[in-house]
């Protein structure tokens, strides 16, 4: 028993070219959108929800590593409190609130109020 082919290249050729695979790949994927958007998002959540759990449920720190925590906590905690250049912003604030305090002096009318 011998199997002829009779295949037609000019119609093999429409079927495969550039232009008509895109073609349907972009009516698979626009038809299927929404699944595929679910999907993403279904495994998106998913990864998100198992590194919450890793860094929740497992943030064992070593001892080594809690006592670096509390030494750096400890150095950085103490607040230097220098005087001079608190007085320099008192002052600076006195002498801001005593020229607001002066009367106006020849300011001009602007909306011709006093004639």
């Amino acid at each position: 028993m011998k199997i002829t082919w009779n295949i037609d290249l000019n119609n093999l050729r429409k079927f495969l070219s550039l232009s008509a695979i895109c073609c349907s790949t972009g009516h698979f994927f626009r038809k299927k959108a929404q699944f595929f958007l679910l999907v993403v998002l279904f495994f998106s959540a998913l990864g998100l929800v198992g590194i919450w759990y890793e860094y929740i449920f497992h943030s064992d720190w070593d001892e080594r590593r809690v006592e670096e925590y509390i030494k750096e906590k400890q150095d950085k905690s103490e607040a230097v409190f220098n005087r001079e250049n608190f007085q320099k912003v008192i002052d600076e604030t006195n002498a801001r609130s005593t020229e607001f305090e002066k009367p106006l002096e020849n300011v001009p009318d602007i909306f011709r109020l006093n004639k």
